[in-house]
């Protein structure tokens, strides 16, 4: 992925990582929160079940299960 976002020397999996956030910085969106869209605090709940809903086989077939409250810990930590 590192190497198709333009990082030709990628090797490592951390390479992407790091081609994702030059890619954000570029764009200037790096460092933009849910709260900067307007989005508040007590709709993540209704974003946990709307993910669950519209990519319930993503969610399946992730090796790392994802509970509702794993969910909304990301989105909190996207919210702030």
């Amino acid at each position: 992925m590192a190497k198709a976002m333009g990082k030709a020397d990628a090797k490592d999996p951390m390479d992407f990582i790091d081609a994702l956030s030059e890619l954000q910085k570029a764009c200037d969106v790096y460092g933009l929160k849910m709260s900067d869209y307007g989005i508040r605090r007590e709709e993540l709940p209704e974003f946990v079940r709307d993910a669950k809903a519209t990519m319930a086989g993503a969610f399946r077939m992730d090796a790392a299960p994802l509970s509702d409250e794993d969910c909304l810990a990301i989105y909190e930590a996207s919210y702030q």
